[in-house]
């Protein structure tokens, strides 16, 4: 588990501020754009979005740090952090979110638990199961 953390973390590709690419993005690190894309970015790692960095499309990444420009859909497994000099428009599904002082929140935002349904229903069978073997050794 923490060698495919690491993998995660690791930043193998910078798009740069010179740069546009007009297509979609499939990358299994984690990525940082300086420039601009039109398109759709999946990521298994982290997307940072740097100050003169844009997106328009979707994302969807783990981690997901605008201090740039993003405009579409955006979907953050874990956390979507909007700095001071970051602008967002669109919509979101996330698990958390921070909005430094500064930074431009506008659309709307759906908040999943990271517990889905099915390690509830666990949890409730191993209460539940608890529960008989106390009525049975009473």
């Amino acid at each position: 588990m923490k060698k495919k953390n690491k993998k995660l973390q690791n930043l193998d590709t910078i798009i740069g501020p010179e740069t546009v690419v007009n297509g979609n993005i499939n990358i299994k690190t984690s990525l940082r754009v300086d420039g601009k894309v039109f398109g759709e970015v999946i990521c298994d790692g982290d997307v940072t979005i740097g100050e003169t960095g844009y997106i328009e499309s979707s994302i969807i990444a783990r981690n997901i740090t605008i201090a740039g420009s993003v405009s579409g859909k955006v979907q953050a497994t874990e956390k979507l952090h909007i700095l001071s000099t970051g602008s967002f428009n669109g919509s979101t599904v996330l698990n958390a979110i921070v909005i430094e002082e500064g930074g431009v929140f506008q659309g709307d935002s759906t908040m999943q638990n990271k517990k889905n349904d099915k390690d509830f229903e666990d949890l409730t069978d191993v209460k539940l199961a608890e529960e008989n073997v106390e009525d049975i050794a009473n």
